[in-house]
């Protein structure tokens, strides 16, 4: 959010004119500033002092009438909530550059072309934040799955941030899939990859090309050889299940076609499958996952559907 669009945001507040988000976002921002001056070593300068003071004091106007006192208390906390607002961007250069955000709906993938020329493929139910001076500062934040192709800048690193570790290249082609309680994963097509963690900084993984890193919180890493169908076979509206859980296939899926999957038992969830799927429509893929593991498929509406396994005597009939 842009310094113009706290100002009104702050303007409706004083008037009570927020909604409930709104007055949320209002109230998190002030908080969140208090607390960084409590922990800031900034010192102001006497001038910087008065140019506040000034500011304050030419927002406080009284009007004339029988309505002055209530609109001198209004405008006394709008004007307090502006001033606040232009401390943080004037005297916090990293507020004067704002966050871009792109994201991507279930069903819904995205092409980005940033500012430093690298091209980004942003995959369902995704998104990726960076900051509007991008060309000095290559830092991003992904939730989701991404590939990238990445302009080289040995001067500028290119640093991609997700939940559990952090990617840092200079120039290289690799993919990124970092959905929330879902194994992780980093492929490398070209180039060179640095891969740390965020949370344990004993490991640090370098990844070269048709390399791969799997983990999540409950696995640790491990390192090992991809081919390019693999890498790039979600931008090519191709499937690829390599041993996977029908819990993680169904997450796929569910992102892919904007649906949601139910099953009938946890157990169901663990079975383990592989296929490949080209091109193929969800209701073939469920129905080939169906016939290998004898289950059931219920469209309860056509976004819900509901798994469950086939009944024994169907199965010997």
């Amino acid at each position: 959010m842009q310094k113009e669009d706290f100002i009104l945001l702050a303007q409706k507040y004083a008037q009570n004119k927020c909604s409930l988000s709104e007055k949320e976002v209002v109230e998190i921002f002030f908080q969140k500033r208090i607390e960084e001056e409590e922990n800031s070593t900034i010192l102001f300068t006497e001038e910087k002092r008065k140019a506040i003071l000034d500011r304050i004091n030419a927002k406080i106007s009284k009007p004339k009438g029988v309505l002055r006192a209530l609109y001198y208390k209004t405008a006394t906390i709008a004007a307090i909530g502006i001033a606040l607002i232009g401390i943080v961007f004037l005297f916090n250069p990293e507020y004067n550059h704002r966050t871009i955000i792109q994201s991507t709906a279930k069903g819904e993938q995205k092409t980005l072309l940033l500012p430093d020329g690298s091209q980004i493929l942003l995959n369902a139910n995704s998104s990726l934040s960076y900051s509007s001076d991008f060309k000095t500062n290559r830092n991003l934040i992904l939730s989701g799955e991404a590939y990238f192709k990445v302009v080289k800048n040995p001067n500028r690193p290119f640093i991609v941030k997700s939940e559990q570790f952090e990617t840092k290249v200079l120039g290289t082609s690799f993919t990124i899939k970092a959905y929330k309680n879902q194994s992780n994963q980093i492929k490398v097509l070209t180039g060179i990859v640095e891969v740390n963690s965020t949370e344990n900084t004993s490991w640090k993984f370098i990844l070269t090309k048709n390399q791969q890193l799997k983990f999540s919180k409950s696995m640790l890493p491990v390192q090992s050889f991809a081919t390019n169908e693999d890498f790039l076979a979600w931008t090519k509206n191709t499937l690829i299940f390599t041993n996977s859980t029908l819990g993680e296939a169904a997450e796929t899926l569910e992102n892919k076609f904007n649906v949601s999957i139910i099953f009938d038992s946890h157990d169901l969830r663990e079975l383990r499958i592989t296929g490949k799927f080209k091109k193929e429509n969800l209701n073939n893929i469920l129905q080939s996952i169906a016939v290998v593991k004898q289950l059931e498929i219920e469209f309860i509406t056509q976004n819900q559907i509901y798994i469950r396994e086939k009944n024994k005597n169907e199965i010997q009939n």
